[in-house]
């Protein structure tokens, strides 16, 4: 046993021994600095998809929300009688200004939504001045007689 611990320790001493010193490094850009700007850039980068991703799911179920409170039965049988009414109104008031003997119905005014709109007839055409509730004044003119419209008698 003497003679393998010598040979071991002979073979040990006659080998030649290479060190090194020692170094600490860092691993993490934040510590080292290489490459940081990158680094920062990819968190700056996560942290803001997943803002936008919480945000555009906020809105998604705000909308949602929205859209169901719109859709019950009596929200829908309201927006369809709306709807009707408005429908009536507009006819009714196209055979008033499109018809007659060109005495009576030539002119008129009334408020919708904010929205002012007076009317007159002369003997070629209705126009239409609508003022929103802006002050911004917009006219239609529509021709009497003209590309195939006859007027209700």
């Amino acid at each position: 046993m003497k003679a393998t611990t010598a040979f071991v320790m002979l073979f040990v001493m006659s080998s030649p021994l290479n060190a090194a010193e020692l170094t600490h490094q860092f691993l993490s850009p934040s510590f080292n600095g290489a490459g940081y700007s990158s680094h920062a850039l990819s968190i700056y980068n996560m942290e803001l998809s997943r803002r936008l991703a919480i945000e555009a799911q906020k809105k998604a179920e705000q909308l949602r929300a929205e859209q169901d409170a719109q859709n019950t039965p009596l929200a829908r049988f309201l927006a369809n009688l709306e709807s009707r009414v408005f429908n009536e109104l507009a006819r009714q008031m196209v055979d008033r200004m499109f018809s007659g003997d060109g005495a009576t119905n030539q002119r008129g005014s009334f408020t919708l939504g904010g929205n002012t709109i007076d009317w007159y007839r002369d003997g070629t055409e209705v126009v239409l001045n609508i003022t929103d509730v802006n002050g911004t004044l917009t006219t239609v003119r529509v021709p009497l007689g003209d590309f195939g419209w006859i007027p209700p008698t």
